[in-house]
């Protein structure tokens, strides 16, 4: 879209701007209602290789750039890298 609208980018690549999101397995021990092996099979799900793959292909057909870019299994210091 930023062909449309004629924005210009002010800042870019500062570590602060980065957005992680996380996928976290929850303790089964904390309550019975917690499902750990779907939780286990969700989170496996997330950082799989092709799973990763598909979040960094995800919107480049319809806005030009990846919305998200893979992260799991980085380190640290090159994340959002």
């Amino acid at each position: 879209m930023k062909k449309g609208l004629g924005l210009e980018i002010l800042v870019e690549g500062d570590g602060k701007l980065l957005n992680i999101y996380h996928v976290i397995e929850l303790n089964p021990v904390k309550s019975p209602r917690i499902n750990a092996t779907g939780g286990k099979a969700f989170a496996d799900f997330m950082v799989a290789k092709k799973t990763q793959e598909i979040i960094g292909r995800f919107g480049v057909d319809r806005f030009g750039a990846p919305l998200f870019f893979p992260d799991a299994g980085k380190k640290p210091e090159s994340l959002g890298l």
